[in-house]
This record gives structure tokens, sequence and C-alpha cells, in this order.
């Protein structure tokens, strides 16, 4: 997402809004956090956006329910429920992961990922080889929308770059997530 942010053109779009639909990653890596790159977005398009002010992942239930309950926090979600287009990437938690890099993903959490059948993610959500999303407390640990919700959302845009995600990208193919996929020669290579 980082890099699809930082080649994006300079337009006039004053009528949009960029709204980000997880939380932040920002312990480290700041440049990749979810508000930063809205903003930086935002200023591209001539337009304004909404913060996040959550991180990605927490560390327990209850202060996950806390936090979406905070007033900014659930209004910013709401306003991600109700977008007309959303720009998405997809993760593979097992290589080249942020999460894993960031330490939100621990080696134990790794491995009952594996178990769990865990092939991918999609807004820091897991799901399986046929899309679904997979039954894992990391799941419930999420501040951003579920993953269903990307299903209501009238046009989704998938963006991927790396071969080993190729078993991600079909994952959440499998599952309907996406209406447009953009991705780099080699991986569109190996996916058809």
């Amino acid at each position: 997402m980082a890099k699809f942010v930082q080649e994006y053109p300079y337009e006039q779009h004053q009528q949009l809004k960029i709204i980000p639909l997880v939380g932040g990653m920002g312990r480290s890596l700041v440049e990749i956090h979810s508000n930063l790159l809205a903003y930086q977005l935002s200023q591209k398009m001539n337009t304004g956006c909404s913060y996040l002010y959550a991180p990605a992942m927490v560390e327990t239930a209850e202060l996950k329910r806390r936090l979406i309950e905070s007033e900014d926090i659930a209004m910013v979600l709401e306003e991600g429920r109700n977008v007309d287009m959303a720009v998405v990437g997809i993760g593979n938690p097992y290589e080249g992961s942020t999460m894993a890099t960031m330490q939100y993903l621990t080696g134990e959490d790794l491995e009952s990922l594996k178990e769990a059948g865990a092939i991918g993610d999609i807004g820091s959500r897991f799901y399986d080889q046929s899309g679904n999303e997979i039954k894992h407390p990391l799941n419930e640990l999420v501040i951003g929308l579920d993953i269903n919700e990307y299903k209501k959302i009238p046009e989704v845009i998938g963006i991927v770059e790396g071969s080993h995600k190729v078993e991600s990208i079909r994952a959440a193919l499998n599952g309907n997530y996406l209406n447009v996929l953009v991705i780099d020669d080699v991986t569109a290579d190996l996916i058809t």
C-alpha cells in the first residue's frame, strides 16, 4: 500500500474523502502506518481524510471492545463501512509479513495460524484456502473492518506484489473479496 500511495499521481478530487479501514501498525516503520498513508494519499488527491486512532491489533478483546466503543474510533469505522471503494493489500502471514516484521505476530501465533488453516489476510484478518475467515483469537483483536464487510463495499481493489502471495491471492479471489486485482507480471503468470 505504501508503494501505491508513493506512486499515485497528484490529482484534484476534492469531493472524495480517504478513510483508513484498519488501525495502524507503527511501533517501527512508521512510514507504513495507515493514518500516514491516508494523509499522504489525501494530499496527492487534494482532498480530506479521517484518522483511525487505534493500533491494527490489540492485546485483549476487552481493550478492543473499549476502543471501538470510543466515539472517534467508532465514527471512523462507520465511515469505513460506507465507502464506495476500498484499496486493500493482501498478506501472506508466513513470508514477507508486515505483521510479523512489526512483531504483531510471534512464532507461536504463526504456528497456531497455520494449524487453523490461515493462508492470507486482508485488513489484518486471516482467511483460509476457500477465502473464509478462520476461527482464531487474533481475528478478534483487530481494530478495523470485519473481513466480510469488505464484500459489502461496491468496489474493492486488491494491490499485491510478490510471487510468495500467490496462494493468498487465490484464496482472496475464492472468498469474493475483490472486484479488481492489480499485481506484478510474475505473480500474474503464476496465478493463471
